[in-house]
């Protein structure tokens, strides 16, 4: 990913200032036809990249929970709120989208039970994550008594 990063992020200037350019013509009272049709077609055409940038977030909230430090079963639970918050995201796009139109009842009501369905997932990833976390640091270090030659006895802690 590291060898793409260049490429994808100067390809990624292009597409933003393409955009600003293409905004500005579209963002008044009657704007050209021609002008609205170039960015609906540039915002299409760039869903890999607005995918690579989802990548990247995904990192840097993995990142911002201590997923770098963190214990083998925290690294897990991480992962799992990352994802849980991926599927979330993922799920308010399409809520929002469907809703923008007219829907029958059925579909507004599976949609909204699949954005509040997604909604308590990532809650309860982050409640147990936080869960875990306190638990392990109220749980004093593991101390083994080994009774040395003469007598002597040694306390490790681990």
């Amino acid at each position: 990913m590291q060898d793409l990063e260049g490429p994808i992020t100067a390809k990624a200037e292009q597409v933003r200032a393409k955009f600003r350019v293409l905004l500005a013509k579209t963002n008044k009272e009657n704007p050209r036809p021609r002008d609205v049709k170039d960015l609906s077609d540039l915002l299409s055409d760039n869903r890999r990249l607005e995918l690579w940038r989802g990548k990247q977030r995904l990192q840097m909230l993995k990142k911002d929970l201590g997923s770098d430090g963190a214990p083998g079963l925290e690294q897990l639970l991480i992962q799992h709120a990352a994802l849980c918050w991926l599927r979330l995201t993922l799920a308010e796009l399409a809520y929002s989208s469907v809703m923008k139109g007219s829907i029958t009842l059925t579909l507004g009501m599976y949609m909204e039970k699949r954005l509040t369905t997604a909604q308590k997932r990532f809650t309860r990833a982050c409640e147990t994550l936080t869960r875990v976390r306190k638990i392990s640091r109220n749980t004093p270090a593991l101390q083994v008594n080994i009774a040395a030659s003469g007598g002597q006895q040694v306390n490790v802690s681990q």
